[in-house]
């Protein structure tokens, strides 16, 4: 079998200088600590989601400004994470980004329902 996605993973870690804690205590979920530049819980798996969880991840660091939302947070780590999975020539499934667009709506669903105002309702992903 092919270490093509390990490869890329070990890359991109490396050149966007990541640390990495597999065994972190906190949180149930892989995340990113965008300051510390660290990424919790992730799994490294020489596969399509394991990569892309990755670049979503790095996604966060590479994109997260103050004052951002969770659903302009997720979106634009998102859209950094298939930007690079089209840099690399990876074909995301199409259930993958439904999932991520799914999340991106929970979360804008969410700040509406809690009062939030001037959303910008149109965080569409396009492959």
């Amino acid at each position: 079998m092919s270490k093509r996605f390990i490869q890329i993973q070990e890359e991109v870690i490396r050149d966007y200088r990541i640390k990495l804690d597999e065994h972190s205590s906190c949180w149930g979920r892989c995340h990113a600590h965008v300051k510390q530049r660290r990424i919790c819980k992730w799994h490294q798996k020489n596969s399509v989601q394991s990569t892309f969880d990755l670049f979503h991840e790095i996604g966060h660091i590479e994109t997260t400004k103050g004052k951002m939302r969770r659903c302009e947070e997720e979106y634009y780590a998102t859209v950094w994470a298939i930007e690079k999975a089209k840099e690399y020539d990876i074909a995301i499934p199409d259930q993958t980004i439904k999932e991520y667009q799914d999340y991106i709506d929970m979360e804008l669903a969410r700040g509406i329902r809690r009062h939030g105002s001037n959303y910008n309702t149109s965080l569409k992903l396009k492959v």
